[in-house]
């Protein structure tokens, strides 16, 4: 998942675009897209663990302080919570044939991402973002 940093994006300063998809993020969700991305490799690799995805919870945690709540957010953010926690199990898994679900579990976490990341296309900022003048 790359993402190219857009000056001025036909609708406006400040957007981040994914690479080769339609529509550009703000940037305070498109920095939380990535980091979430960053936690979901780290919480994959050998030594990930409950630090990656306490690091996740965090991230979604903020996007649900910045964004208002809708259904489709929340299903996204439930969806990818879930994938998440799966991917935990299998990396905090010190033994057996757990670790071979590791590779098709982070897919899983990746498209639930890739998904969040469509619904906040079409976000709004919460009323806390527009006080914390973290709004879009």
């Amino acid at each position: 998942m790359g993402f190219a940093a857009q000056g001025a994006a036909p609708e406006g300063p400040g957007l981040l675009s994914v690479e080769g998809r339609g529509r550009p993020l703000p940037q305070p969700l498109a920095s939380l897209i990535l980091a979430m991305d960053g936690a979901l490799a780290a919480l994959a690799e050998e030594g990930g663990g409950r630090d990656d995805l306490h690091a996740l919870r965090n991230h979604l945690s903020d996007l649900c302080v910045l964004t208002e709540e809708t259904p489709p957010i929340r299903r996204a953010v439930d969806r990818l919570a879930a994938a998440g926690d799966r991917l935990g199990e299998a990396a905090l898994a010190l033994r057996g044939h757990e670790r071979r679900w590791r590779s098709p579990r982070l897919g899983k976490a990746r498209r639930a991402l890739a998904s969040l990341e469509r619904v906040l296309a079409r976000a709004r900022p919460s009323r806390i973002a527009v006080r914390l003048e973290r709004h879009w």
